[in-house]
């Protein structure tokens, strides 16, 4: 088989069933995934309603839109209330479980029929469905925004989840746990180990590319957020001092216009000499001696972080490949990490 036939067949199986009729829908929260997921829904035909908590968070969004040539079929609103008539309401604020209970709570008292979705990993499907008393999809999206090719639902979702996927053109995966999270997780660690052991954002994203990934490891986080990647790294307890410290000194990504690299006017990506300075002094009070990292070990270590995540998570490979492509930005080409690897 093919790596082109592999994926095909796996694309055929999901995508059987009905799309969800969608004309109208909310999403409360400002975050890049939730941006991307209103400009999904407006493609899809949907008039969507942005909800912020307040009107620093409105201006925020409306730039960020405005930047990309999205606002179009967005309103904007600090009113919970303008939910009424959606057909879904989503909550996307990445937070803990009482705010994402209170933002689908207000939302329904004027939606009350609608599908209830909360966005993003870090709360338990169980406890989501006991706040509300009813039915809630969990879903996860990783593509930087604003694709969203695959979405992701938690075993046990309200089964609308599905067709509200189909109906973004994205393939719904019904999995027991996120496995794009746990795949990035892994190939955004690595890469930040390459840049603390001496390599640059730019080296470590220049040979991810060069092997066929869509985006490399360091440009595709700067998209999500490195704020997303460190409340993660709070869970696990995992130190990362590079990341760490650019979080602490505002460098978020995209939308604060500085991250791995610096985004002038809010453009394209452009290489920043103070990450290196920044990564060897973080090297140098670690006690660590950088070195150059040939482009072949980059490749072989970044390859490598995602199998063993791939083998770890105990799925259908055939589901990790899916994920690898669509999630991580592995080279569609080659079938999909696992695929990839196997023996021939």
């Amino acid at each position: 088989m093919t790596p082109s036939e592999h994926l095909a067949a796996i694309r055929a199986r999901l995508s059987q069933g009905e799309a969800m009729a969608l004309t109208r829908a909310a999403v409360a929260g400002g975050s890049p995934q939730a941006l991307g997921l209103a400009v999904a829904m407006v493609t899809a035909g949907a008039e969507v309603t942005l909800i912020e908590a307040d009107d620093w968070g409105l201006t925020r969004a409306r730039d960020a839109l405005i930047r990309a040539g999205r606002l179009d079929g967005i309103t904007l609103t600090t009113d919970s209330a303008a939910a009424e008539g959606a057909e879904v309401i989503v909550e996307a604020s990445e937070g803990d479980i009482g705010l994402r209970l209170a933002l689908l709570s207000e939302m329904a008292r004027t939606a009350p029929d609608a599908l209830r979705v909360s966005l993003g990993p870090g709360v338990n499907l169980g406890a989501l469905k006991d706040g509300l008393r009813g039915p809630v999809a969990l879903i996860d999206t990783d593509a930087p925004p604003p694709a969203i090719d695959l979405i992701e639902i938690a075993k046990g979702s309200d089964p609308r989840a599905s067709g509200f996927a189909r109906a973004l053109g994205a393939l719904p995966v019904i999995v027991p746990l996120f496995l794009g999270a746990k795949l990035i997780a892994a190939l955004e660690d690595e890469a930040e180990a390459l840049v603390f052991q001496g390599s640059t954002p730019w080296e470590v994203d220049a040979a991810a590319e060069a092997y066929g990934f869509a985006l490399g490891p360091c440009a595709a986080q700067d998209l999500r957020g490195l704020d997303r990647a460190r409340a993660r790294h709070r869970v696990t307890g995992h130190d990362l001092p590079v990341l760490d410290r650019m979080v602490q000194e505002g460098r978020l990504g995209r939308k604060a216009g500085v991250g791995w690299y610096r985004y002038p006017g809010g453009g394209g990506r452009v290489i920043d000499p103070l990450i290196e300075d920044l990564a060897r002094e973080e090297a140098h009070f670690a006690g660590f001696s950088p070195r150059e990292i040939p482009e072949s070990e980059i490749r072989r270590r970044l390859i490598g972080a995602l199998i063993r995540a791939g083998h770890a998570l105990r799925v259908e490979p055939a589901m990790v490949d899916l994920v690898s492509v669509l999630a991580c930005g592995f080279p569609a080409a080659k079938g999909g990490v696992l695929f990839d690897a196997a023996p021939r």
